[in-house]
């Protein structure tokens, strides 16, 4: 069972992952349907200990994303700069909950986090180019592109070029 709200939405909550969640976020991260659309560095099996680790470092705030209390996806900032006043947001939603706005409001949520909270100026985030859902979900929250690192990423048999956005506290 997700432990206690963090943040709510109008369709989904934001949980603060506890161990118990660990077998859920273990199990489609290293979901090929889930890894190939964006996750190309992923080449190694993701464990447990890989999850808890990520969540011990303190700089990255990891969220389990909830819809009627089940577990949908997780949603994050991470890399977070105190000094420098900035962070990246990522997000993921199962690929059978897809579709239905669930990302874009996790990432909302995230971003009065990051924003109203951690009181940072900016945040940023990273997409597969052709990952289109990913980047209008980036859209819709009024992150601009800002550049495009060409075929930076190799997995799966192919290069991705990855698209970098950006959003300053004062476009929100």
């Amino acid at each position: 069972m997700p432990g206690p709200i963090f943040l709510e939405g109008e369709q989904v909550t934001l949980r603060a992952v506890q161990p118990e969640d660990y077998e859920f976020l273990v199990g489609n991260l290293n979901n090929p349907k889930l890894r190939h659309a964006g996750y190309e560095t992923v080449r190694t099996p993701v464990t447990e200990d890989d999850i808890a680790a990520k969540i011990e470092v303190g700089n990255h705030h990891m969220f389990l994303v909830c819809q009627d209390g089940t577990p949908v996806g997780c949603a994050s900032i991470k890399n977070i700069d105190l000094e420098g006043r900035k962070a990246e947001l990522g997000y993921w939603i199962t690929p059978d909950r897809q579709g239905n706005g669930c990302a874009t409001e996790a990432a909302d949520l995230c971003l009065t986090h990051a924003f109203d909270e951690l009181g940072l100026h900016k945040v940023w985030g990273r997409t597969v180019g052709d990952n289109e859902a990913s980047n209008r979900v980036l859209e819709k929250l009024g992150f601009q592109q800002e550049g495009v690192l060409r075929e930076h990423w190799y997995g799966f048999g192919r290069y991705v070029d990855e698209y970098r956005y950006g959003l300053l506290k004062s476009e929100r």
